[in-house]
């Protein structure tokens, strides 16, 4: 894996509350931070691709009796 170095300019209360909060400031935690920013950015797309989809397949009487039949199915 190639490496890039990066410099990053944070304002320093930023960086303060980082610190407070336990966060290390290192070459790891921003890496898995832009991970996890990579992995949530992706969810999102794929939430609103799913609501795309699923727009006005069911209308709300629809997926309340969906509920109560699938309720009164663990009851019995």
């Amino acid at each position: 894996m190639s490496a890039i170095e990066i410099t990053i300019k944070l304002p320093e209360e930023l960086v303060e509350r980082a610190q407070e909060a336990g966060l290390a400031l290192d070459d790891n935690n921003f890496a898995a931070m832009v991970e996890t920013e990579l992995i949530r950015a992706q969810s999102a797309v794929r939430l609103r691709e799913a609501m795309v989809q699923l727009q006005g397949s069911l209308t709300l009487e629809e997926i309340e009796a969906e509920l109560a039949a699938a309720k009164s199915e663990r009851m019995a």
